[in-house]
């Protein structure tokens, strides 16, 4: 099972939580990755890209309103950031926005 399939329910869950939480705020998901194969994934990268797609973006952008803007990146048990999540938390976080990574913990 890849991480993926591992961090759907993880990602499931802090949606249902942040909904319930913030009921009138805005929730996004980001979708930075495609499940395509073999050329249609150059291609689908390429358009999304040149459409203003930024590589790292998190997972979760929640608007509650005023200056609170949240971000959130959903990792899969073990997993890490990339370079580009990395530098794109980093922007953020300098830009005065609140960033969390969200893993859901072994037993």
């Amino acid at each position: 099972m890849g991480n993926r399939d591992v961090e759907v329910p993880i990602h499931r869950a802090i949606l249902a939580y942040l909904r319930l939480r913030f009921p009138t705020a805005l929730i996004h998901h980001s979708a930075n990755e495609m499940g395509l194969q073999g050329a249609d994934v150059a291609r689908q990268i390429a358009k999304a890209k040149h459409n203003g797609m930024l590589p790292g973006f998190p997972d979760i952008m929640v608007i509650v309103g005023g200056d609170l803007t949240m971000f959130f990146e959903v990792k899969a048990p073990g997993g890490r950031l990339t370079p580009a999540q990395q530098a794109v938390h980093d922007h953020l976080r300098a830009l005065g926005q609140l960033v969390a990574v969200v893993m859901h913990g072994s037993a």
